[in-house]
């Protein structure tokens, strides 16, 4: 069975491949069909660590500890860091998500409406957010390797919406077509991103992206949860992680009824058992209030877009052209968002274009990608700027080394990108400090969304080169070392991850290492 994943912040997406088709997988639950699993872990009174809709319905009977968006509670963690808020469960980063990709497995043979036997192999095509980091990546690729599934690629979620585009609007997209690529406006639970991807026949090249680790559909359930405290009057810093898990899964679930129609928008404290924080009366909010102080946020993905449609201009495409531009192409359950949806029109007008399944575009597109018979290519590009702070020749001081940047073209079909760095060093081992980082400033700086990726320690004195406890040695200034050869060579590989390999030439040792992977 070949299935397209979208591990979701709210909610993960399966859609499978059948002979040219590609259902959305539907869930039994308790006798009723959902198209999706809660992306929500919780630790029952025994102890025991539930994902999904078991999860999400311990969610209303405060369980022991609980994260209501595993994708969100992992964002920034290495792979062996506790997660925030299940402290007592003592779970990993990767072992939460491989528990819940387990669990998401046992789903689709289960409990899956698509015909799919025990024990079969599940090849799989995977979405992470295109500004995810190489640590994201690594630890997303690695857990649903450990929960079973075969994962045959990795690709950024818009890269995976533009061909569900393209698939949905074949018969327009045609070798005679004008249009030479699309937009992509995704903005989901947890995260947003902006791209412009190529519509080259069935071939799929990411021109440029923008993004945010941190902005979604949670957000705005943030702003929900704050007006309906302050109306009751209670601070926002007495409720336990627990508590705030469940009033803003209630906030999903009344936000979720707004229609650009709505005027008010209504909170039932009874529906969570909530009454003993929030009193027994229901909440009544001004949709107007909302919209308001969601606004900032949704202008910072507009002014994202707005960058990125400028990264075109200096590529040399026209994004005012609208032969070339298929259309901003809307997806993620949080576009449903009035605000969303008002903003974007009033600044895109005609260049909208909402997916009929906004949740189930990055699934079914990772569908068509995973299968052979659609004959379709993809060639992704860096997503985020990759550099390093290294010891600085003199002194003590560290500069920073840009060795990849994301404003860097795709690689060539079917090769890598390799970045080479040579270099003779004058201090007895290198400690390397890399990071990724979604802007540079004037200064080719790291600025914006910065993420610590890794520490890479090599041992530049020869004399050290069996040496196990570097990471604890004192550098040393050494003039003589100016007579070693250093050089690193970096490989992009296609799924987004980065392997370093250090080598000193003049005497012949080296070491790999896989940047972001817990060693």
């Amino acid at each position: 069975m070949r299935l397209g994943i979208d591990f979701g912040t709210t909610r993960t997406v399966v859609s499978g491949a059948l002979g040219g088709r590609y259902p959305v997988m539907c869930f039994d639950v308790g006798g009723v069909f959902r198209d999706y699993l809660p992306g929500a872990a919780a630790v029952t009174d025994d102890g025991v660590l539930v994902y999904g809709w078991e999860a999400r319905a311990l969610l209303a009977e405060r369980p022991t500890e609980a994260v209501r968006s595993i994708k969100r509670a992992i964002t920034g963690l290495a792979p062996d860091e506790l997660v925030p808020g299940l402290e007592g469960a003592g779970v990993t980063a990767l072992e939460l998500v491989t528990g819940y990709l387990t669990a998401l497995k046992r789903a689709i043979v289960e409990q899956g409406n698509l015909d799919v036997h025990p024990g079969e192999a599940l090849e799989v095509v995977v979405a992470v957010p295109a500004n995810a980091s190489s640590q994201q990546r690594y630890l997303t690729l690695e857990a649903f390797t450990r929960a079973g599934f075969e994962v045959q690629a990795l690709l950024n979620e818009p890269t995976a919406a533009a061909i569900e585009f393209a698939h949905r609007n074949a018969a327009g997209l045609g070798p005679r077509s004008p249009k030479r690529y699309v937009v992509v406006y995704d903005l989901g639970g947890g995260t947003f991103d902006t791209a412009a991807v190529s519509l080259e026949g069935r071939r799929f090249t990411l021109l440029a992206s923008e993004g945010l680790q941190r902005l979604g559909g949670d957000d705005f359930d943030q702003v929900i949860l704050d007006l309906a405290l302050a109306k009751a009057g209670v601070s926002d810093l007495s409720l336990s992680s627990v508590e705030r898990a469940g009033l803003l899964e209630l906030c999903r679930e009344a936000k979720e009824t707004l229609k650009p129609t709505s005027r008010r928008l209504l909170i039932d404290p009874t529906a969570v058992g909530a009454t003993a924080i929030l009193g027994k009366d229901p909440i009544v909010l001004d949709a107007a209030d909302i919209y308001a102080e969601s606004q900032p946020l949704v202008d910072h993905t507009l002014e994202l877009v707005d960058t990125l449609f400028a990264h075109l201009v200096e590529r040399g495409i026209d994004p005012e052209s609208s032969r070339e531009l298929g259309g901003l192409y809307l997806v993620g359950g949080s576009t449903a968002f009035p605000a969303v949806a008002r903003a974007l029109r009033a600044r895109h007008g005609r260049k909208i274009q909402l997916a009929p399944e906004p949740h189930a575009s990055t699934a079914v597109g990772l569908a068509v990608a995973g299968d052979p018979a659609a004959h379709v290519f993809v060639r992704e590009a860096p997503t985020r700027h990759l550099g390093v702070w290294r010891e600085a020749a003199e002194g003590r001081d560290k500069v920073f080394d840009l060795i990849l940047s994301k404003d860097t073209a795709a690689p060539p079909e079917g090769g890598a990108m390799v970045v080479e760095r040579s270099y003779h060093p004058r201090h007895s081992v290198g400690h390397l400090r890399f990071l990724e980082c979604a802007a540079l400033d004037p200064d080719q700086q790291p600025a914006g969304d910065v993420t610590p990726l890794d520490r890479v320690v090599f041992p530049y004195d020869p004399a050290l080169a069996e040496s196990a406890d570097l990471a604890e040695r004192e550098v040393e200034a050494n003039a003589a070392l100016e007579a070693e050869e250093i050089r690193e060579v970096y490989t992009y590989a296609a799924d987004g991850t980065v392997t370093i390999a250090i080598e000193n030439r003049t005497h012949g040792y080296r070491r790999s290492f896989v940047l972001g992977v817990a060693r």
